[in-house]
């Protein structure tokens, strides 16, 4: 881990065991109280500073990003709305187990406050919201209302933790508590306010036309655009943007989109996104942009890029529209005349969803390239792989050297699950493999 990785990850644990350690040790009216009881407070109290900084975690903080990548980042978040779930569990069996009495839990019963009654709708908010993540594509949710709700979920349960801290007052009357509380509650608040915001109001004034929508498949296609009266950004080879197609940055409907272009060298250049459909919006509104359209473009995002993975060679393996970062890759390799050997390992279904085709092979005579394709219902005659990209095809076409290569790996979740199990048993070492997934949920 980088320095600046090891500092984001020190602050972070400051911060979310900040009101713990002061729970506990803190001395004060409540000093003499038994431990259990301290730590079920504590728990609460730690599970409000994770669910807050959920917020930041999952934004676009570049150096954040930078620094883990944003594969890193999604698995992170995922892991720790399950803890915050267990410790809003731990919170609520602690308690119960020093005297605080079972009917509280019911929000219709007399006896029960409205300090308990949003303590319990941020529970089942909490709840409802790992569950949706949790089975959305067994409930069938299509990924933009998953979007919308899981947005509005997140902010429910955190408003109403904050009541429920605020209104049940004993910990949280105490100064010190106060000042850590009113601390959480303005970072949180910051970071939703610039990006919610002041992010949106920049982005208003740079957008970018549609030059192009080109059908490059049956179900997949391919924008070109271009900044509208300001200079665009630079990007690195494999990094990605978010696309809004709204009438504004400030719609909710954002998609995470890999550039499928050589990375510019000069600002004001087009720039190409490859979408697949995959759902409402890629299958109806991106194939319906018409030249002329003007939509929002914030990035570039992501540390997936070779630009800051330097090696003798690389290996590139992509299943499906995760060819799109690769090709990105190689687009750059090309223009930038790099003669370094770049082997790609390119699995799809059948040659009919295979995609660029074309434009790999002009690709193969320009550079160093070299293209594996892998068909799992290869037709009549094909001269490739069949199957899947596994441990006897990358023994079969990588060179000698390739210990020393760096790997670059996008496609299906099943599919990088795979390799990165196949890679260590050829004596690939950790830190020369690299991903990008975007399955948010």
């Amino acid at each position: 881990m980088s320095v600046r990785g090891l500092l984001w990850l020190s602050l972070y644990l400051i911060l979310i065991t900040l009101p713990l350690g002061v729970a506990i040790i803190w001395p004060g009216e409540f000093a003499d109280i038994p431990l259990l009881m301290k730590l079920g407070v504590g728990f609460g109290f730690l599970a409000f500073t994770v669910l807050g900084l959920e917020f930041s975690l999952i934004s676009k903080i570049q150096s954040v990003a930078s620094a883990f990548g944003m594969d890193a980042l999604i698995r992170f978040h995922r892991q720790m709305g399950l803890v915050a779930t267990l410790l809003v569990f731990g919170h609520a069996v602690a308690l119960v187990f020093n005297g605080y009495p079972l009917a509280w839990l019911n929000p219709f019963g007399p006896d029960t406050t409205w300090a308990m009654r949003w303590g319990l709708i941020a529970a089942l908010a909490l709840l409802l919201l790992i569950l949706t993540s949790l089975a959305r594509q067994q409930l069938r949710i299509p990924y933009e209302w998953w979007q919308w709700t899981h947005d509005l979920l997140a902010k429910v349960v955190v408003v109403s933790a904050l009541a429920h801290l605020l209104l049940v007052g004993a910990f949280s009357a105490q100064r010190a508590m106060q000042i850590v509380i009113g601390g959480g509650v303005l970072l949180i608040v910051g970071i939703s306010v610039y990006f919610q915001v002041i992010r949106p109001l920049w982005l208003w004034s740079r957008p970018w036309t549609v030059v192009e929508n080109l059908k490059v498949s049956a179900d997949t296609h391919t924008l070109t655009l271009r900044p509208h009266n300001h200079p665009g950004f630079r990007f690195e080879p494999g990094q990605f943007a978010w696309l809004n197609t709204g009438t504004s940055p400030f719609h909710k409907d954002r998609h995470p989109i890999s550039m499928s272009s050589a990375a510019p060298d000069e600002l004001g250049q087009a720039i190409e996104f490859t979408v697949k459909d995959l759902g409402d919006w890629s299958g109806k509104e991106v194939p319906a942009l018409q030249a002329g359209t003007k939509i929002w473009v914030d990035g570039p995002y992501g540390v997936f890029t070779p630009d800051r993975e330097q090696g003798p060679g690389y290996v590139l393996i992509g299943g499906g529209v995760g060819i799109t970062p690769l090709l990105s890759i190689c687009e750059t390799f090309a223009a930038r005349g790099d003669l370094r050997p770049v082997y790609l390992f390119y699995g799809s279904a059948s040659v009919e969803s295979l995609r660029f085709r074309d434009r790999l092979a002009a690709l193969q005579a320009r550079m160093n390239l070299h293209v594996i394709y892998a068909l799992e219902k290869p037709p009549e005659g094909w001269q490739g792989e069949t199957g899947y990209i596994t441990q006897a095809v990358l023994e079969k076409h990588l060179p000698a050297q390739h210990k020393r290569f760096q790997y670059f790996i996008c496609g299906p979740g099943p599919m990088m699950d795979s390799v990165e199990r196949i890679l260590p048993k050829l004596g690939i070492r950790g830190r020369q493999i690299h991903t990008e997934r975007f399955v948010m949920v």
